[in-house]
């Protein structure tokens, strides 16, 4: 499907403006923004005002969500949040309204996406790597946010990329993130795909909303809670203390991990 995104922004910048205002957030999309342009092209290909709406409705959800669970183990709030595959910051601009004290850092793979976020909407990051073995921060945080990452990573490099982003959580920490799994899988044979968990509970296809990216790295995956449990037990001082089945947009599963703290 042919879309102009350029155009399609200017033309609806108006709108983009009133939303924006109205929730009191930067109103500027990417013209690189590969979410944005999944929506306009495969969910609101009838209505691309739907997706301007549905790309700020969908943000605010987001970060509502993830402010809420935040609270519940950090009544305070956390003095620091990493949002890891923060892309262009759909969640990303709602930063300062829900978690107004805390420090909010992104990574992304994307070089421009983490110029864009420094630009527009003034939240530093860095950029991050296909493998995890070459990621790592200098910071420790208190959570560690990854929203729709895991659900795209291959067999490959999922347990790494849980032990990478583990590492970067301080004592008393967590990590909290989102994967495709039984709800999921039943949503893509609904749609067609003969999709099914293999012995160790993992599920993978090379299609993704993220073109740009080499299919062998980044693609659909789904997984069920004993092969995340996998992933985790070798972790030192790692406990798995929250899973909730479609949690996330009615379909992908949640999981916080937790680092003990020292002593």
């Amino acid at each position: 499907m042919n879309v102009d995104i350029p155009g399609l922004l200017k033309a609806t910048e108006p709108m983009a403006r009133s939303i924006a205002s109205t929730k009191g957030v930067s109103p500027r999309i990417s013209q690189d923004d590969m979410l944005f342009d999944f929506l306009v092209r495969a969910v609101f290909t009838a209505d691309h005002e739907k997706a301007i709406e549905a790309y700020f409705m969908g943000g605010e959800d987001c970060a509502n969500r993830f402010a809420g669970l935040v609270h519940e183990y950090f009544p305070d709030g956390p003095k620091n949040v990493l949002e890891f595959a923060s892309g262009y910051g759909r969640v990303t601009r709602y930063a300062r309204k829900v978690l107004q004290r805390t420090e909010w850092i992104c990574c992304d793979i994307h070089p421009q996406a983490i110029a864009f976020l420094a630009s527009e909407l003034g939240i530093p990051g860095s950029v991050s790597s296909a493998d995890p073995a070459r990621w790592s921060v200098s910071t420790s945080f208190d959570v560690v946010f990854a929203l729709s990452f895991l659900s795209h990573t291959p067999d490959k490099t999922f347990a790494a990329w849980v032990e990478r982003l583990f590492s970067a959580v301080a004592p008393g920490g967590l990590l909290i993130f989102t994967t495709h799994g039984a709800v999921s899988l039943a949503n893509m044979k609904r749609g067609g795909l003969k999709a099914e968990f293999d012995d160790r509970g993992f599920y993978w296809n090379s299609n993704s909303d993220q073109r740009d990216l080499s299919p062998d790295d980044y693609g659909t995956s789904a997984v069920t809670l004993r092969y995340v449990q996998s992933a985790v037990a070798p972790l030192h001082r790692a406990e798995l203390v929250r899973f909730q089945q479609a949690f996330w947009w009615g379909h992908q599963d949640l999981y916080v991990i937790r680092k003990a703290k020292v002593g």
